[in-house]
């Protein structure tokens, strides 16, 4: 029997690792590059959404108008109260867990000033309830949470059987459905 030597190896071309080492950092930033970039489109689009979920305009552009040159003081209408000035409680009454905190949250980022959520007895609907006189801030509300929500006045009674509804002006309750 011959002995068959094993094949050698060929040493490697001069300057091989140099070649694999920028192509290999090229690949990287652009992966990096490309990351940022959709990070940077969705966080665009995120904030145009919440912001029109909330009710708000976008921005206006061109030229500001010039102020009036003359100032008469008339009793106007008090207009609806932003998000900061409001206390929002967020209810789970879908019967499963970690449902009310997510929607807090989101609330929370569109600038409302939430409370600690909790939980309510098992509903299939979700409802806003504001006190009287919030009527358009309830409507808002419910753009900005995005469910499909009616809206309802927040009374004494309603606010007994609630833990922490007597310190909100709106209550959100999440429904099953």
């Amino acid at each position: 029997m011959t002995d068959i030597p094993a094949p050698r190896r060929r040493p490697p071309a001069a300057g091989s690792f140099t070649r694999s080492f920028l192509g290999a950092f090229a690949r990287g930033t652009g992966l990096i590059a490309v990351a940022l970039v959709l990070g940077i489109v969705l966080l665009q689009w995120s904030d145009a959404s919440t912001d029109a979920a909330a009710g708000g305009q976008p921005p206006v552009t061109g030229t500001p108008a010039a102020p009036a040159e003359t100032t008469t003081t008339t009793a106007a209408p008090a207009g609806p109260r932003g998000p900061a000035e409001l206390a929002v409680l967020v209810l789970n009454a879908t019967g499963k867990n970690q449902q009310a905190k997510p929607m807090a949250d989101r609330l929370a980022v569109v600038g409302y000033r939430t409370l600690t959520p909790g939980n309510a007895t098992r509903r299939p609907d979700s409802v806003v309830l504001c006190r009287a006189g919030l009527e358009q801030e309830a409507t808002a509300l419910v753009a900005a949470t995005g469910l499909p929500a009616t809206t309802g006045v927040l009374d004494e009674a309603a606010a007994s059987g609630m833990e922490g509804a007597s310190e909100a002006d709106c209550v959100v309750i999440i429904g099953s459905r």
